[in-house]
């Protein structure tokens, strides 16, 4: 019997939550998605449990959407728009992570990429190992940044700054995520399990309460609208989509080379 692709398991009042397909470096295909809304609902309705980490098995974090399940869905008898895959997959995710009032920290080794970024950049915290690398690429396959990325990144690391990210899908190294504010803190990839155990304890041990309306009051300060916004880049996204720069995009990422994008 074949493993589950989310694992979850307990340290104390710390759940850690894994994406668990590591030949895929953990790309997200609906299966996933959903184990993963269905692992948020369990741990924010668990009273013995004040914080969730967010992590990967294997050698990445998270590469982001599984690009042949994405093309197998648009190719099924019945495909589902783009915005309405958003809608009930990662959308619901990311409504969840920011509405449950516990400390939601995101742990990254590897690659963090696309969509799973975006989820990451969603999350209270994050730490990463040293040898985590960061991209978006949604650019190189004729999208934007979704997941409420194109609000979370400039949020995180200015407009100017999350623009240039966005639009060139740049890698950037754990300390330079650091250094423009997308990450909380980086550690050593040797000890980076019990140093993630460590950071979340540390919020652990605070006052629920305190922390929940915490998180509550900075939601309501800085990203009121989250909802409204994730159904308009929903809806931008499949704008995008619908053009002909998707196909050539995955084409070529598919074939290992450049895409050449025609536009409208």
């Amino acid at each position: 019997m074949s493993e589950p692709v989310v694992l979850q398991s307990a340290s104390g009042p710390v759940v850690t939550i894994r994406l668990n397909r590591p030949d895929k470096l953990n790309a997200l295909n609906e299966e996933m998605t959903e184990a993963l809304i269905a692992a948020f609902a369990d741990a924010g309705r668990d009273p013995s449990v004040r914080a969730i980490v967010l992590g990967g098995t294997g050698r990445g974090y998270c590469a982001g959407q599984d690009l042949e399940a994405f093309v197998r869905m648009q190719l099924s008898p019945t495909p589902v728009s783009v915005a309405d895959h958003l809608r009930r997959g990662y959308n619901h995710l990311v409504t969840q992570i920011r509405t449950i009032e516990k400390p939601v920290i995101a742990a990254l080794n590897g690659i963090a990429a696309g969509v799973g970024l975006s989820i990451a950049l969603a999350c209270d915290l994050r730490i990463a190992a040293d040898d985590a690398v960061l991209t978006l690429g949604f650019s190189k396959i004729g999208l934007i940044p979704d997941g409420g990325g194109s609000l979370m990144l400039p949020l995180l690391a200015g407009f100017g700054r999350g623009l240039e990210l966005a639009w060139s899908s740049d890698k950037l190294d754990a300390h330079e995520a650091q250094r423009i504010g997308l990450v909380n803190r980086v550690v050593p990839a040797a000890n980076f399990e019990i140093e993630t155990l460590v950071y979340a304890q540390r919020f652990a041990a605070l006052s629920p309460i305190a922390v929940g309306l915490t998180k509550r009051a900075f939601n309501r300060s800085m990203i009121p609208h989250l909802a409204q916004w994730l159904d308009e880049e929903a809806e931008i996204q499949d704008e995008a989509a619908k053009g002909p720069d998707l196909r050539e995009g995955v084409t070529a990422f598919m074939e290992k080379r450049t895409p050449a994008f025609a536009g409208r």
